[in-house]
């Protein structure tokens, strides 16, 4: 359903929707063009318009990552990665959608790659249940779709490689700047590198957020990190999701490969009826050199508080 308001919005941001003179990459000969600046952002982003006076953006990227019609690609994982890292250079996010398989459904033969402002949200903040007796209230979220018609369709030849069957290049909707486009999900992945500041932050107890802040320094800004906070977090997420229950047995595991490296490396621990680790004892070589020595010996730790 599309509601008055949502229209408004639309024909704000140029919306094709109800617009009769709407461009596309082979008609566009009629369209005047020009350039629209933000000194803020250092940005700058050519835009067509259309014989209506609607406002039709074409992102300014170097000829050689642009894509064409006819353009082949040996698979279409190829072709999907040159449209992205095409939307990440331009300053929008690409979204997959239709495509079609062969009989054995093993084969794709056409698969469709859109603008993720394509289209628009059903809005309906009234409706009741499955009963008919109890009135739903829908969630109130923003939506950025604005019927944006930039897609990019591949092919499959007869010997098996992909083609450009169809190539839409402009958009109705300014695009990302430079200076945000680090938060495209085309320009975010969390390397292995990324991963093992994470992964060694947990080790001694340092969450995600100021993994985050050391990344940062390290990578010269947040900028060239290539991942946001966001990011950072799911990933230590998912580490505490892999390790589950087994952080205890994980222990046990590496005390008894560091026992068959060092024959003095002394472990004992202790279970519970339920097998959870109760009681853990480790002493390594030097330490037991040490007691034998001194005998017992207490140790304070004087940045407990400060750790914390």
């Amino acid at each position: 359903m599309i509601t008055s308001d949502l229209i408004k919005i639309a024909d704000n941001q140029g919306s094709v929707y109800g617009d009769k003179s709407c461009l596309s990459c082979e008609d566009s000969s009629d369209a005047s063009t020009g350039v629209c600046s933000t000194e803020s952002e250092g940005s700058v982003t050519s835009y067509m318009l259309s014989p209506g006076g609607r406002r039709y953006f074409k992102p300014t990227v170097d000829a050689s990552r642009i894509p064409f019609r006819g353009q082949v690609f040996e698979t279409l994982e190829k072709g999907c990665k040159f449209y992205i890292d095409y939307g990440g250079l331009s300053g929008f996010d690409i979204q997959k959608t239709t495509e079609k398989r062969t009989e054995d459904q093993k084969t794709v033969i056409l698969k469709h790659y859109v603008c993720n402002r394509k289209g628009f949200n059903d809005v309906d903040l009234g409706s009741s249940d499955c009963s008919g007796s109890k009135e739903v209230q829908g969630r109130r979220t923003m939506s950025r779709r604005c019927g944006c018609k930039a897609k990019f369709v591949l092919k499959i030849t007869s010997v098996k490689t992909y083609y450009v069957f169809s190539f839409v290049e402009l958009h109705n909707h300014p695009l990302v700047s430079e200076s945000g486009r680090h938060f495209l999900k085309a320009n975010r992945k969390m390397t292995v590198g990324l991963r093992n500041i994470v992964f060694d932050s947990s080790k001694v107890n340092i969450g995600p957020n100021k993994a985050f802040c050391f990344a940062k320094e390290l990578y010269g800004g947040y900028a060239n990190v290539g991942a946001t906070l966001c990011d950072f977090r799911n990933c230590d997420r998912d580490l505490k999701l892999y390790v589950g229950e087994r952080d205890g047995q994980m222990m046990i595991d590496k005390f008894k490969v560091m026992q068959e490296t060092c024959k003095s490396f002394y472990y004992a621990y202790d279970v519970d009826s339920d097998g959870h680790l109760t009681k853990l004892f480790w002493a390594d070589a030097v330490g037991r050199r040490n007691f034998e020595l001194y005998g017992d010996a207490v140790s304070f730790d004087a940045t407990f508080d400060t750790n914390k």
